[in-house]
């Protein structure tokens, strides 16, 4: 019995040695994943690692069970009747698993892109779980959001915009003249053409200054272009030193910005008031 039970335990630190030694091996084996991240992205990397660790694991605990005689399948039969039962009561739990697995294959987002969920969030991503993504807000604020949202919801990623629109309607007074009009769309024009910063000369970029329509209280002016950068705070430098020249150039033309007013007309009506006979 003593050599019987000498011979399990030798084979058991044997397994262990054999099991713990690809467990080490599966670091230098990250660094070669790491060759496939620009396919795949660097959490799925990073997922597939944690898979093969726990694998490793469960693989060497399974043989070493074997080694003393223990039967495993019982076990994964008991295990999966159990599973059954579980999921029947965490389905939202696979569903938020389900839609990590999508982000991360689709590619929605990664780490440190900047994204809204219309009346859920907008931040960074900071990091993208199994079961749920942490957003920081720009208040500081960390958020865990389950990922089956992400699936749900409509999703704006603004790190990858190539560049940031500008549209305003400029209303001028009725009393300019259609040369001051004129005047002042061609400055317009010609300030953005002039500034690096605007896109005039991208094809598939809409560009345009033109007299849109008769409002009710003025002549307007659409102003529709994209700023070369998909960065807020730059995007807001230009569309400050547009709102400058557009003053600017209103105010040189001779013209005035409009507002909105009522016009209220009296009519004076005579009576004619007689005695009676």
């Amino acid at each position: 019995l003593a050599e019987e039970l000498a011979d399990k335990v030798m084979r058991s630190l044997i397994a262990i040695g054999i099991f713990w030694s690809f467990f080490a091996a599966s670091t230098p084996a990250s660094m070669a994943l790491k060759r496939i991240e620009d396919i795949l992205s660097p959490e799925i990397v990073g997922w597939l690692l944690t898979l093969l660790r726990w694998g490793i694991v469960l693989t060497g605990l399974a043989t070493i069970l074997q080694i003393w005689g223990i039967q495993i399948g019982p076990i994964i039969a008991g295990f999966g009747l159990f599973g059954v039962a579980v999921a029947l009561g965490a389905q939202d739990l696979f569903k938020n698993l389900l839609g990590g697995v999508s982000i991360l294959v689709e590619k929605r987002f990664t780490i440190g892109d900047r994204v809204e969920v219309f009346g859920v969030v907008e931040g960074i991503i900071e990091q993208i779980g199994f079961r749920s993504t942490r957003v920081r807000r720009f208040d500081d604020v960390p958020v865990i959001v389950p990922n089956n949202t992400f699936s749900d919801h409509a999703l704006i990623n603004y790190s990858k915009m190539k560049y940031r629109r500008i549209k305003w309607h400029i209303g001028l007074e009725y009393r300019s003249t259609a040369e001051q009009l004129q005047q002042v769309r061609d400055a317009i024009h010609g300030w953005m053409v002039q500034d690096p910063r605007f896109v005039t000369d991208d094809e598939q970029v809409a560009h345009m200054v033109v007299v849109d329509q008769f409002n009710a209280s003025s002549v307007d002016l659409l102003l529709y272009c994209f700023v070369n950068t998909s960065e807020w705070k730059e995007w807001l430098a230009a569309k400050q030193d547009l709102a400058f020249a557009v003053k600017k150039i209103v105010e040189e033309a001779g013209a005035g910005f409009a507002f909105p007013s009522r016009s209220v007309y009296v009519e004076q009506e005579r009576f004619v008031t007689g005695e009676e006979s």
